[in-house]
Parts: C-alpha cells; structure tokens; sequence
C-alpha cells in the first residue's frame, strides 16, 4: 500500500525540497510557469496556458524557452548575462495598441520581464527563476501574427561605464586644451604607502594653466589651482606634494600648499605669489609651465570603517556608479566583507584600493576586484547581488543534496577536464600606481612541481592584482589559485530533473552517480550555471566535480591526486 499521496501537487500549498522529493518518488509533478511583461499600455499576464494564479488571469500566448543563470568563468571578468528570448501570439490582434503607430506604443527598451515557476494557481508558491529588461538591441521585433522580446538579466543595468565625469572649461574656463574631457579620477584606499622608494603615487592636474597670471604670460602671480580626483578624499599629505616635469620629480615645500578643499583640490604658490612661494625647482622658485603635473599621497574616499576593503570599494562602485541601492546586495556582501579566517582568505585584513580614470564598465570592474580576493558576484533566485567564493575553507564534503543516477535525465551526463583554467605555474602583477601607469611590483613564480610532473609540462600563468599592495597577501592568492587551478577540476554538463530546481548558483551538491563507464562515488561538486527547460521540465547545469581535489573535510580515495589544500607549492629561486 502506498506510503505518501501519489499527487501532492494537487493539495500542497508550499513548494520545497521536500515537496520536491516527494513528487520525484512518485514520477509526477505539475510545475506551471507564467511570465509578466511591462508594456506601454501596463503589465499583460501570459503563460503556455489558460490559467488563474491566485486573482490574476495568465492567458496562453506563449511558449516558455531555456533559461540558462551562469557565473561565468575564473579570473576572466567578462560580463557574462543571462539572456531570455521570448515570442508572444498576437494573431487577434489583441495587442495591435502597443504596437509601433499603435494608440498606446510608446517603446519596449528598458522594461521589464519576469518568469515564475510554480504550483497550480496558489499565488505563494511562485518563486522567480528569470527576471531582466527588454536590451536595447533587438530587443523587440514583430510580425504579422506575433512579436518577440529579448530579455537580460539585472546585469544588463550594470553594463555603464564610468568614471563620466571630465574636465570641462565651462567648469574651469582657463583649462589647458590638452586637459579639455580628460577624465577626473575616482580614489579608493591608502595611496600614501606602497608607492615609489621617497616619491608620491596619485596623479593630480592644473586646472587653470591658461590664466596668464599662471602661466608667466603677465606674471606668476596666480597659484596654480589643481584637482585630486571626483570624489572627497580622507586624507592629503601636504608635505609629500611633487611636481612632475617630464620624468623628473620635484618635493614641494609644504609652505606652498594651501587652500585645501575636503582633499581633493589644493592650490600651489609660485614665485609671484604674495607671499612668494619657497620651492626650488631647477635652482629657481616654482613658475608653472605647460606640462606640470602633479603627484601626490592620498587616503581615497570616505567608506567609514572600510576604507581599505575591496568588497566595500566594489560595493560603493556598484552603488555611485551603477545606481545600485542597499537592497538589491545579499547578506553575503557583509560576510566577506568581515571575514577574517583563515589567513589566506582573511578579506577584512586585506588592503586594497583604486585610482580609477580610464572609463571601465562597472560590472567589468567590480569583477576584477572581487575575483583577486577568490570571489564571485551572481544573481541569486531572490534577484539580489550575491557572493560566493573559490575558498577551500568554505568548500562543503558533505552536502544535502545528493544528485543520484535518476536525477539526470538519460543521455546528458557529460564529464570533461577543465582545461580553460589549469595551469601549475603561476607569477603575480600587483599594486599599479597612477604615475606609472602600470603594476609596480610582480612576485615570484611559484609551481606545483607534481602537477607539472604529472602533466609533463609547465602551464604558465601570469596573474594581475592591480589592487592589492600587499606582498605576503598577494602571494597567498596566487598560491590558493595554484592550489585550485593545478588539481584536476572536471565539468559535468547535464540535465538534471525538476527536483532540482530550487538549487542555486555556487550550491555545493553531492554526485553518486555510476552511468555506463563514469562513476561517481559521493563526490562533492559546485553548481556553476544553472537554467530551466519547460520542456518536460528540465534543468541544465554546469558543475565542477571536485573528484581529485581535495580540501578541508574532504580526502578523495584516488590517486593522481596533486592539486588543492594538500598541494605542495614552491617558491622558484
């Protein structure tokens, strides 16, 4: 006699993993989708099928696509969206209104789209599984029965550049024409130590060179007035102010500082000023020349507490530049941000900062930060900005979720090395300075001599931290990389079934699966790109089995095992 109800799905109110188990044992399940759309004329309500969800009427006008969510790959910070193509019947006629010349049309780009998945017509149980804006390029096109969006997800809105603002002679009429829509810069973090041996790092400019009271055209008698950077700033050395002329630095006495502006504009005095200025430059006092730059020691923007933190600096970018608000972050902003175990994945005693002016994608740019620190940014099923990590400490050995032989559908279990990112030699670049222009210090190359016996070659790999200063930090990060990037990573792709639906982005599972020549014995594995397939139901996946990679609660019962937390790396001498 039966021991569980044969159609839970007819009376449940909740939809869990619970719920879910109990449909798989019983092969049967009613797992309905409706999407909403923000049109000209209002939200219009449409699914596969007629339906009520709690008051709202979903009318059958479309057919449901693949969904695919990635995270993209390790260290490569390419914006990676995912993207949903949807085609809406109009053979009626019936949304002729908000067509182009239609009474209500008032354009496409921009609005919003939402795809929920749930039971029956119960309201509550209609979790969001896509959520994203109609792309500004085909994303809206029709024909003569029907019309088509294409949708990105919530990181499509992040797809700006910045920094936007620039040097203007409206602002500043006596702007030398070579400064003229040069970008002002935006500064994070401590510029005042881990710069040149007795120099400054940050790069400040005139803004008033054309003034012939500046320039020596009438007299010196003007100070040059010369701006930091966009933002306020906690901090500026006065007495490690230089003067950058070609490639040779002049110290400022600090006398000729002044008229400081919430350290981020200063003036200097030249031989005209009253009083004259006091610093020599080239055995005679300062007269400013077209050319002069500036250089000096800073302590970059107000983030109270976290002025040195690299998920606090993404955190703030994301917010100033990309017009992000507190709740579009996940909690787990806060959690790595704080975090202080163990040593090497420590974030809260990391130093980091930023002196940004060349214009970089926001998205772009918060990746870069956060994957020198071993983290990743993804769009959780709550449609925050989430967190997750390639930190051996944080690695799970026993998961809940066991992904066992029926829980792929037949024929996609498909096992391959991951080549992309294996490589057992690795140096650094860290710590760019602004005068410079590029990364001022590099590490030693480190290897994992066992990988690189085991694979008969040496696979190199220079890795860039142009925000982190820090030597010993940096060199614990390269050596975590060559733990993970050395061992032998696989990626499964297959499609699981719909029990596994409400797993997520960067969830730990369990594989214990033995299908035809591949077995799996209780091997721990991350998801990393998950989707939905209306089609039956299904659910395809990318996930990085950890079969030879070992890390804290986790000894594989294999040989050949020569990467992650047991991995002997080496310093090269």
């Amino acid at each position: 006699m039966a021991t569980s109800d044969r159609y839970p799905y007819l009376t449940s109110n909740v939809l869990n993993q619970d719920f879910l188990d109990e449909c798989h044992e019983n092969l049967t399940n009613n797992l309905e989708l409706v999407v909403e759309i923000d049109t000209p004329a209002g939200t219009i309500y449409i699914s596969d099928r007629n339906k009520y969800v709690g008051s709202t009427f979903y009318e059958a006008r479309t057919n449901f696509p693949i969904i695919t969510r990635t995270i993209g790959e390790f260290l490569d910070s390419v914006l990676e969206f995912s993207d949903l193509v949807l085609k809406i019947n109009n053979v009626d006629g019936k949304y002729n209104d908000i067509m182009p010349a239609g009474a209500n049309y008032d354009g496409w780009i921009g609005r919003s789209v939402v795809v929920k998945l749930g039971l029956r017509d119960v309201a509550s149980t209609y979790n969001t599984i896509f959520e994203g804006k109609i792309t500004d390029q085909g994303g809206f096109q029709r024909d003569v029965d029907s019309f088509t969006i294409r949708t990105r997800n919530k990181f499509d809105v992040l797809n700006v550049e910045f920094p936007k603002a620039v040097f203007k002679k409206s602002v500043f009429p006596n702007l030398e024409n070579d400064l003229e829509n040069l970008v002002v810069p935006i500064v994070y973090g401590d510029f005042t130590t881990n710069v040149e041996e007795n120099a400054a790092s940050v790069l400040a400019f005139p803004v008033n060179g054309l003034d012939a009271d500046v320039n020596g055209e009438t007299s010196y008698s003007n100070p040059v007035q010369v701006v930091i950077s966009e933002n306020d700033n906690v901090s500026f050395d006065t007495t490690q102010v230089y003067l950058k002329r070609g490639d040779t630095y002049y110290l400022f006495n600090s006398a000729d500082i002044q008229n400081v502006t919430n350290n981020r504009t200063f003036e200097v005095r030249q031989s005209g000023t009253t009083p004259a200025g006091v610093t020599l430059v080239e055995g005679n006092l300062y007269e400013f020349a077209t050319g002069d730059r500036f250089v000096v020691k800073v302590k970059g923007k107000d983030l109270g507490a976290y002025d040195d933190n690299i998920i606090s600096i993404a955190r703030d970018i994301l917010e100033t530049h990309g017009g992000l608000v507190a709740g579009d972050f996940d909690s787990s902003w806060d959690t790595y941000r704080d975090k202080s175990t163990p040593a090497v994945s420590a974030i809260s005693t990391f130093k980091a900062r930023a002196w940004i002016q060349d214009p970089k994608g926001v998205l772009e740019y918060v990746l870069s930060l956060l994957e020198q620190v071993r983290v990743e940014l993804f769009i959780d099923r709550n449609q925050k900005l989430k967190l997750t990590s390639l930190h051996l400490d944080e690695f799970e050995s026993s998961p809940s979720f066991t992904v066992k032989n029926w829980d792929v559908v037949k024929d996609t279990f498909q096992p391959k090395i991951h080549e992309r990112n294996n490589f057992n030699r690795a140096k650094a670049e860290f710590n760019f300075l602004p005068n410079r222009n590029q990364q001022y210090q590099e590490t030693s190359v480190f290897r994992n001599e066992a990988a690189i016996t085991q694979q008969g070659k040496e696979i190199s790999k220079k890795i860039i931290f142009p925000n982190l200063y820090e030597t010993t930090i940096v060199e614990s990060q390269v050596e975590e990389m060559l733990r993970l990037a050395s061992g032998i990573i696989e990626i499964i792709d297959l499609n699981l079934t719909w029990r596994s639906m409400l797993l997520d982005i960067g969830d730990f599972v369990k594989i214990n699966v033995s299908i035809q020549s591949t077995v799996f014995d209780s091997v721990p594995a991350m998801i990393r790109d998950i989707g939905a397939d209306p089609d039956g139901l299904k659910i395809p996946a990318k996930i990085w089995s950890f079969q030879m990679l070992p890390f804290p609660g986790w000894t594989p019962g294999y040989s050949g095992t020569v990467g992650g937390s047991t991995a002997t790396i080496t310093r090269e001498t």
